[in-house]
């Protein structure tokens, strides 16, 4: 409850939508779905995660989990900026609909 206190929410609220986050997002993300939604809810949940857990990332001598956070960070932008490519489930699910560019 107080260990790893997120600062913008109560910690009942949190644990629920900080699960979610990372069981629905990746899952999404895997299937090709929400081509801008999922990379978005992951890199708010890994925000979240570096601004709760600041006490330990910002500390001497984890530099390299900190730069896990940010590396994770940079991809889930370049997913969310460019799309999640060809294969994707949206963008053969807009083809039939006749979408030239779904997004």
């Amino acid at each position: 409850r107080d260990e790893y206190h997120v600062p913008l929410l109560p910690p009942g609220i949190a644990a629920v939508v900080g699960s979610f986050g990372e069981l629905f997002f990746p899952v999404l993300l895997v299937l090709g779905l929400g081509g801008r939604v999922a990379p978005l809810g992951l890199f708010a949940v890994n925000l979240m995660a570096v601004i709760s857990y600041a006490n330990v990332l910002l500390a001497e001598g984890f530099e390299a989990a900190l730069a896990q956070h940010v590396l994770w960070g940079y991809m889930l932008v370049l997913i969310g900026v460019f799309g999640q490519g060809a294969l994707s489930a949206d963008r053969l699910l807009a083809r039939p609909l006749g979408a030239t560019r779904p997004w």
